[in-house]
């Protein structure tokens, strides 16, 4: 399996990082008619972009994410589902679901038609207690909320976070489209 790739690390620090848009550039990220920034990648196969970090954009984030990953519907289904479960997540926990919030999504098509996938958040909101990414009900929390990490889990042959508690995460996911999620 090749390794992951996602931010480039900070070698100060030793984590990976994005950097916050400075003042006065939000603008400068957006491209014209509220498209995603797409990222640019000698890789073949790996395409990444920033979104908007409103619940608007979801949507917009599975189309794009389908047309990533140049596979069927039916095949895209199981990435798309992991994608909008943890785009959704990154919204709802972190500074991406703010004003100025964003999202990083890459997707990358791997030798054998897996898929590799990450999302990274703004890190914590303010408002929010820090936490990081776990399946719920595992700790006998038994809420109807919490479980699309559960879903993530059921799709993907292996899902991991990284980045550090109080920063930015990148939550990524290995997927085989061609898996029954059943077996």
């Amino acid at each position: 399996m090749a390794s992951p790739s996602g931010p480039p690390p900070d070698p100060a620090v030793g984590r990976c990082v994005i950097p916050r848009p400075r003042c006065g550039q939000k603008e400068d990220r957006r491209a014209a008619g509220g498209l995603p920034v797409r990222v640019k990648s000698r890789r073949s196969g790996l395409s990444a972009a920033y979104f908007d970090g409103n619940p608007e954009q979801v949507r917009r984030i599975r189309t794009w994410c389908e047309q990533a990953t140049r596979l069927d519907e039916g095949q895209a289904a199981p990435v798309v589902m992991v994608v909008n479960e943890l785009v959704t997540n990154a919204i709802a926990h972190s500074a991406s679901g703010g004003r100025h919030g964003r999202v990083k999504v890459v997707v990358e098509v791997l030798p054998g038609d897996f898929v590799l996938v990450a999302v990274t958040d703004d890190g914590p909101s303010a408002r929010q207690p820090i936490t990081v990414p776990h399946v719920a009900g595992c700790d006998g929390d038994s809420s109807v909320r919490g479980r699309g990490l559960l879903l993530v889990s059921k799709l993907s042959e292996k899902w991991w976070w990284t980045g550090y508690s109080g920063g930015p995460l990148t939550v990524w996911a290995l997927i085989d489209p061609q898996r029954d999620p059943d077996d």
